[in-house]
């Protein structure tokens, strides 16, 4: 048998995709961007499901997300009893944070790099229950993984029940060392929930050894599902109390069928995860996962000493860098619409931030760019942050 051509990433799989011509894409991490296959596949359950609503939703259904998620959880060294379906990883944290037993006067433990929208739901769940949130203070750029323990490690207190950590960093893309910090607050008797939302085909995951008490992932960034293909991964003992954010007719019939189940949608993400997975592997899976993170270190060395910037170490990165810019003065969200506005007029998208009064911007590296992708970034940047 001959060898399996090797696969020629870059812009010849830009045809793969429906991303307009004439722009550097370089944002998969904020909403992913799923190909034209998937998209068809989605198209073909949507076609399925309205010649016939009741014999899918109502017959058929179960079974197909049962099969989809026990597929998905091999994919995530899981099993498909331990994990259900959730619209995106915001819905899961919010799912935990709803069903957890809090008392007045405890504490729920988050870094400051914490997605804003899981900023939000934490305080929303703590002012309902009189607890209150902590944050781990994370710098950035950090000099090493210590530091990151160290900083939780100086933020768990007495009142800490529940710790929420991200797996991936959103506005620094940093990968948190995400074992270590559950063992450290398992140690402690607090309970953790990971917030994987870009990890599933950014990372190697095998999820239960983590040692979470739960597990939240997104499909649709790194894994080419349609938009509304998440996942929620719960523990024996996480699962007691777990319930959907909508309780619906299956309450207490047990894990999977009550999330299977949460009234009438659209499932037709969900069904869509075979053809996703599949065109994840047409790519090379692991091979694309190590592809996609050695263009984004590579460009990453690039632009920072292009533009005199900081960035995480290496080893603290995957498919995405973040840059520390070289921006006078304080930092804050009129300066991030200004540029990036700026960035689209020139075709380039790519997304910036503002922490603690500083500015950063972030990269993606996926199957479908190349090294020349960053080349107009490089140039036009600087010009930008003189205002």
């Amino acid at each position: 048998m001959g060898k399996t051509p090797a696969i020629r990433y870059g812009r010849p799989l830009r045809p793969l995709w429906l991303l307009r011509g004439g722009m550097d894409f370089l944002n998969h991490g904020s909403f992913g961007a799923a190909p034209k296959s998937v998209l068809a596949a989605q198209g073909a359950w949507r076609r399925e499901m309205e010649r016939q609503p009741v014999v899918l939703l109502d017959g058929r259904l179960p079974k197909l997300l049962r099969g989809r998620a026990s597929r998905l959880a091999a994919f995530l060294g899981a099993r498909g009893e331990d994990l259900a379906f959730v619209d995106n990883a915001t819905t899961g944290v919010n799912t935990v944070l709803r069903s957890f037993p809090w008392r007045r006067g405890e504490e729920l433990l988050l870094a400051t790099h914490a997605y804003p929208a899981v900023k939000a739901a934490s305080l929303h769940a703590a002012r309902r229950a009189g607890a209150r949130v902590r944050l781990a203070r994370i710098p950035f750029p950090p000099k090493s993984e210590t530091q990151l323990l160290q900083a939780f490690q100086a933020a768990l207190t007495k009142r800490t029940r529940l710790a929420v950590i991200d797996h991936v960093s959103s506005p620094t893309a940093l990968v948190f060392p995400v074992r270590e910090l559950a063992a450290l607050c398992r140690k402690a008797g607090v309970k953790v929930l990971v917030d994987g939302a870009h990890a599933p085909g950014m990372l190697d995951l095998d999820v239960p050894s983590i040692g979470a008490d739960w597990y939240v992932g997104n499909c649709h960034k790194w894994l080419f599902a349609p938009k509304g293909c998440a996942f929620l991964w719960a523990s024996k003992e996480g699962k007691r109390g777990l319930h959907p954010l909508s309780i619906s007719s299956r309450l207490d019939e047990g894990f999977a069928p009550e999330f299977d189940w949460c009234g009438t949608k659209d499932p037709t993400p969900w069904l869509s995860l075979d053809a996703a997975l599949a065109f994840y592997r047409s790519l090379g899976g692991v091979a694309l996962r190590r592809r996609n993170r050695e263009l984004a270190l590579s460009a990453g060395r690039r632009l920072a000493a292009a533009w005199g910037a900081e960035r995480a170490p290496e080893a603290l990165c995957a498919s995405m860098v973040s840059f520390l810019l070289p921006f006078r003065g304080k930092a804050g969200p009129d300066d991030v619409k200004r540029i990036h506005a700026a960035l689209w007029r020139r075709r380039i998208e790519v997304p910036l931030f503002h922490l603690d009064g500083k500015l950063l911007i972030r990269i993606s590296a996926q199957a479908y760019n190349e090294p020349g992708d960053y080349e107009t970034l490089e140039k036009v940047l600087p010009g930008l942050l003189k205002g």
